[in-house]
């Protein structure tokens, strides 16, 4: 896959969304999409979401539904856990 050349959203009216520097959809269902963008994981929250365009070899995705939420989760050093186990086995 050749280098993507940045991550875009564009949202309209909160029912229409495409993005680009998509790199993988790691989840996928009406509730939530999940997906592995060039700035970390997107969590995609809303209601009858569905995916109208996936194009991955270009990064580029298409969702429709209603979009209730755009999550960027922070990301951990410690391979991926949080809260009070994950500081214990640092």
């Amino acid at each position: 896959m050749e280098k993507q050349k940045g991550h875009r959203l564009v949202l309209q009216d909160r029912g229409n969304m495409t993005l680009t520097g998509i790199y993988k959809v790691q989840t996928f269902d009406p509730k939530e999409i999940v997906l592995e963008t060039e700035q970390g994981l997107l969590h995609v929250k809303g209601e009858k979401l569905d995916i109208k365009q996936l194009d991955l070899p270009n990064g580029v995705v298409e969702i429709n539904g209603h979009i209730d939420a755009l999550i960027y989760p922070r990301q951990t050093g410690a391979g991926g856990r949080e809260g009070f186990l994950g500081r214990i086995f640092k």
